[in-house]
Order: C-alpha cells, then structure tokens, then sequence
C-alpha cells in the first residue's frame, strides 16, 4: 500500500514540479534586446490551504508554497491535500524540519527513505495515508522544494 501510495505521489509531484521548475513567468523566447525580454516579472498569486487543512502541520521558515490543492468539509467521505512548496534550506535541513515538527504536533513517523528524494510516512488519528517528499532544488544554491500529501479518513458523524 505505501508503495502504490509513493507512486502516485511521485507521480503528482513530478507533475507538479515539473511546473515549478519549467520556465518563469519572466522568461522569453524573444531574441535579446527585444521588448519582451525585458519585461518586468508577473506578480505571483498568493497560494492560500485549502479548506480543513489540518492547523498543526506547519511549514519550514522561509517557505513558499507553490500549489495547494483538495480539501473538502469534513463530512465529506474522502478529503485530499497536495502542497507544493519551497523553502531556502537544505534537503538534510528540510527533512528534519518535517520530522521533528511532525513529532512534536503529534504525528507518528511510520517510515522514512532517502535517495533522490527524502520521502517522510507520517500517521495520526484521521490521517488514512500521509507523506512528504523532499527534493534539492533544480537550480544551483536555488531553494529545496518539498510535496506534502495528506488523505484524511472520514470524521464520525
């Protein structure tokens, strides 16, 4: 199960940093000198959690999310996150950021692997699968980014 779970977040992440670390909203194909290689960058939209976010996960200092995406009212049968994000830290640094605030907010740390990727499984009550997959950045002392997956399990009614 966590390796399907894996998959599929890999996957998503691959989709969605793919997005990230594509082009800037700055960048042209223009040939120098023209005019709209010179243009100023586009104001990037504040991303905001989706609705019922769990409040005790908290992110790195310094951090940016890119994307964030699910979330449904608790009474829904199934609710969903995937957030994007960086942060000017390094992997080693990130991923003991999410380890020790995961531990300190409660969360149970079912498995960790390094590699490519540091990916961190994570547990609570009402958490049904949750993980979060650390990559360096794909620019030179650029920021490291990070996926954080959640699958929240159905409230009581």
């Amino acid at each position: 199960m966590i390796r399907q779970f894996t998959c599929r977040v890999l996957i998503a992440s691959a989709v969605l940093l793919g997005g990230i670390a594509g082009c800037s909203s700055d960048a042209s194909l223009a040939e120098e000198g023209d005019a709209a290689s010179t243009a100023a960058p586009a104001a990037e939209a504040k991303v905001y959690l989706p609705e019922g976010f769990p409040e005790t996960i908290m992110f790195p200092p310094g951090a940016v999310l890119r994307s964030a995406s699910g979330g449904m009212p608790p009474e829904y049968a199934s609710r969903s996150y995937l957030i994007d994000g960086e942060a000017p830290l390094s992997k080693s640094e990130m991923a003991e950021f999410f380890q020790t605030m995961l531990e300190k907010k409660g969360f149970e740390i079912v498995n960790s692997e390094e590699g490519y990727a540091t990916v961190i499984w994570f547990t609570a009550p009402g958490v049904d699968e949750a993980s979060v997959q650390i990559v360096e950045g794909f620019e030179e002392g650029g920021p490291t980014l990070f996926s954080l997956s959640l699958i929240m399990e159905r409230e009581p009614q």
